[in-house]
């Protein structure tokens, strides 16, 4: 049997480029569909920036429009907003801007981080997002229950052990439960021990949250929670001084120079 000719060879010059329109035609068109189907959540990101003055920022509005994914526009947005509305989400310790706003703003990251969530499935960034603004509306209402805890509890500890390499995700677990401390139960406080202990191994967490856990712990607490990790104590040895904490301080600087150093940099091949 004689071998088939190719499809394109089979078919007349004319009918070659026409063909060949018609499959750029129906390429185009997916393409254009794909960026008309992200439009929307990318529009919510610009409007929440707008609603909430972050957008009045230079290079914030331009920011989020030229983001390549819509997801990562939202995330952009979520994460802008939250820093103004409620920077206690990741650093404890610092206030929630109450007003009559608010509520509404909290609303709007979380349904930008929904969103985001539903486009990019098991994103770890768009579930810190989703903790931090359930916790920041939990704070804004200063809810006495301590089941009522659970969501961003929940919401932040899956984060956490779904990207174990995100420090985000257990820095903003951490946080929360050091701004929400007075009002979890023996349980959760347990389970923030350990979140606290895990975040203290980066330095620049020690730097943002150890003055709110010596507030919150009391200084030697605070203390047995510091992993011997030389970076984190050196750090935790500087804000111990800063706060007037000599004697730990000295007692810190002490273990970080018996600690073990950073891993060493493989030598060049």
């Amino acid at each position: 049997m004689a071998a088939h000719a190719p499809m394109a060879a089979a078919l007349p010059p004319g009918r070659r480029s026409w063909m060949g329109f018609l499959f750029w035609l129906l390429l185009a068109g997916g393409a254009v569909a794909l960026i008309a189907s992200g439009a929307p959540l990318r529009d919510q990101s610009v409007e929440l920036l707008e609603r909430s003055g972050v957008a009045a920022a230079p290079g914030v509005r331009e920011t989020a429009l030229v983001i390549a994914q819509p997801e990562d526009a939202a995330a952009f947005a979520a994460e802008s907003v939250l820093g103004r509305v409620a920077p206690a989400s990741a650093s404890p310790g610092e206030p929630i801007a109450i007003g009559p706003e608010t509520p509404g703003l909290l609303s709007g990251v979380r349904m930008l981080a929904l969103d985001g969530l539903a486009g990019a499935p098991g994103d770890a960034q768009h579930r810190v997002l989703l903790g931090r603004s359930a916790y920041a509306e939990w704070e804004l209402v200063k809810e006495p229950k301590p089941e009522a805890a659970r969501p961003w509890e929940r919401t932040l500890i899956l984060a956490s052990k779904a990207a174990p390499g995100f420090p985000p995700a257990v820095e903003a677990l951490a946080a929360a439960y050091l701004g929400g401390w007075p009002r979890l139960s023996a349980q959760e406080r347990e389970r923030g021990r350990a979140a606290i202990s895990a975040s203290f191994r980066s330095p620049s967490f020690v730097r943002r949250a150890l003055p709110a856990a010596i507030s919150t712990l009391g200084p030697d607490q605070s203390v047995r929670l510091l992993p011997r990790v030389r970076p984190a104590l050196e750090a935790a040895s500087s804000v111990l001084r800063a706060v007037g904490q000599a004697s730990l301080a000295d007692q810190v600087s002490a273990a970080a120079a018996a600690a073990p150093g950073p891993p060493a940099a493989a030598p060049a091949s």
